[in-house]
């Protein structure tokens, strides 16, 4: 029944008008879930919208405008944020929701005039405006500039005191700064803008940044193919390295520079020469123009063939030099191979990214942890085994038996690496996490809301407990399959991490954050009760258990929170 209400609860509607009513077409609405997922609709010639295929659920609309239309944008109910925008319910039993109406406001405007240091107009720069304070920090508008350098931006959604935006300038050839020839985006000047009125800036003048070039060589003579990379000041570009082994780099910004260069062929090198970042060229000075010739040997290559019950095709793998400062990854093919070119002769680990394919996530090792160490040289070519994984699945519900979409099962290794697996529930409640090693594991399930006035769930581990500390623990074996590990989390709309029962059944308040208080004037706080499972108003409790992780077991309410788990091992 609970799916097919979710099949009925399908459709949200409106019209997009503007300041003088007319239709602001060709904008787009976006529907967001309780877990900011979404889904979105282009405006009609009307203005009509219409979103279909939705599940039951809370939704916040937002309003967004193109660059060209003068209106900025907002959420449903005229807010300039998601939490502060009026939420439609899409709940069982209905199937549409219409007439969900909003009227833009016509924004700010802002004009100026993209050139270089000596006045000569710079055509094809991307201008973008981003808002410079909280309420505007979704807010993105943007021009490219024109022939004449010139630009136009619109629909920028001030409010009528002024808001505060920041300039930023990109485009090929130059770096990206802000107005008044910054690079960091905090140092840049800010506009104030009010809500309906139009300025300009006048002439944008970019700085020049510095220019790197040189050329990529290799045991033949110039390498003729490939890129290179030049970074700077949090900037990269990557360039095409030409067929006389040359590159240019035009347009980063002045300081400590960082180039690397790869090739087919050629291992990946950077400057001055090594298999990993090591060193830096400081240039310092607008309009520098400088050299870095690079030298690429021949490369090693690490030919992976796996084994392994599973699917080995939906398995990735990423391998790492000795000190974890590069990566090169790939996924395995048809053939049960990854090939990965490009490397310098060493000692690499391996990362696998198995869960896809029903094997182990982690690093390769021995049984006491200890990664494997792969001697690359030349061509090499290495079998590896993949382990099959441990699957652990089941549901999560709230004290009403409800499913509670988006809440987070983390499954946590209690010794060796300490390693972590997590998924989220479904709108179903389901969850599964896959990827697990043979360990033994916690798991513990826990929900973020986004909105203050949004529902909650207070955090609960598998065996009821309230804290890890108290958890309990699964013995996972290689392969095994387990279900069943079905999870109740206590409704808590206060968000204050204690069950909203438990607050009404002890005499505390269920509609306000008042887990920092001390009820009883014990020492510990109401929400440390209610780790203990103790009562809040009565001191003496508190004084016989203790600690945490004891359970005194006075006005609680009971908590299933695991049901009957079922265990399968992978066939072998």
């Amino acid at each position: 029944m609970w799916w097919l209400a979710t099949a009925l609860a399908s459709e949200l509607s409106g019209t997009l008008t503007g300041a003088a009513g007319e239709p602001v077409v060709g904008a787009t609405v976006y529907a967001y879930d309780s877990r900011f997922n979404y889904a979105s609709a282009q405006t009609r010639s009307g203005g009509e919208w219409s979103i279909t295929g939705l599940s039951a659920d809370r939704y916040r609309l937002r309003f967004l405008p193109p660059n060209y239309d003068p209106h900025g944008d907002r959420f449903f109910g005229g807010a300039w944020s998601a939490c502060d925008s009026d939420p439609v319910e899409l709940s069982e039993g209905v199937s549409a929701l219409a007439d969900l109406d909003e009227s833009l406001a016509v924004g700010a405007a802002v004009s100026g005039r993209v050139t270089d240091l000596g006045g000569n107009p710079i055509p094809g720069m991307r201008v973008s405006l981003y808002g410079a304070e909280d309420r505007t920090s979704l807010i993105i508008r943007g021009d490219n500039s024109d022939e004449d350098g010139g630009f136009s931006i619109v629909g920028l959604d001030a409010d009528a005191t002024a808001s505060r935006f920041y300039l930023v300038v990109a485009g090929d050839g130059w770096p990206e700064q802000w107005l008044g020839g910054q690079y960091e985006e905090g140092a840049g000047e800010v506009l104030a803008l009010r809500a309906g009125e139009s300025g300009t800036v006048g002439d944008v003048a970019l700085l020049d940044g510095i220019r790197l070039s040189g050329v990529i060589s290799g045991p033949a003579g110039p390498v003729t193919s490939g890129t290179a990379y030049a970074y700077a000041s949090s900037q990269v570009l990557g360039v095409t390295i030409g067929a006389d082994g040359r590159y240019v780099a035009d347009g980063l910004p002045p300081g400590d520079v960082v180039t690397w260069a790869s090739s087919p062929g050629h291992a990946t090198t950077y400057y001055p020469d090594a298999d990993r970042p090591g060193g830096t060229l400081s240039v310092p000075d607008e309009g520098d123009d400088v050299t870095i010739d690079l030298y690429l040997p021949e490369d090693s290559t690490l030919t992976f063939h796996a084994t392994g019950e599973g699917d080995i095709a939906s398995t990735s793998v990423l391998l790492y030099n000795d000190t974890y400062s590069v990566g090169r990854g790939d996924q395995f093919d048809a053939s049960d191979k990854v090939v990965l070119p490009g490397l310098w002769p060493g000692d690499y680990t391996l990362y696998v990214s198995g869960s896809s394919g029903g094997f182990v996530s982690g690093f390769m090792g021995d049984e006491s942890g200890e990664r494997t160490l792969y001697e690359v040289d030349g061509d090499t070519v290495i079998d590896v085994v993949l382990t099959p994984a441990a699957t652990l699945s089941g549901t999560v519900i709230d004290d009403d038996g409800a499913p509670v979409y988006g809440a987070t099962v983390l499954v946590t290794e209690d010794s060796g690496e300490a390693r972590t697996w997590s998924s989220s529930s479904g709108r179903d409640g389901a969850w599964t996490v896959s990827g697990v090693a043979a360990a033994t594991v916690s798991v513990g399930v826990s929900y973020a809301w986004y909105c203050a006035v949004d529902p909650g769930w207070a955090p609960m581990w598998i065996d009821a407990s309230r804290t890890d500390a108290g958890a309990g623990l699964f013995s996972l074996s290689v392969g095994e399959a387990v279900s069943g590990v079905d999870l109740v989390l206590p409704r808590d709309d206060d968000h204050d991490s204690m069950g909203d029962r438990w607050e009404e059944a002890n005499g505390l308040d269920s509609e306000r954050d008042d887990g920092a208080e001390d009820a009883d004037g014990d020492g510990f706080t109401n929400a440390v009760e209610w780790q203990l499972d103790t009562d809040p108003t009565d001191a003496r409790v508190a004084g016989e258990c203790g600690q945490p992780g004891c359970a005194a077991g006075v006005g609680l309410l009971p908590v299933a929170v695991l049901a009957v788990v079922s265990r399968r091992r992978r066939p072998r």
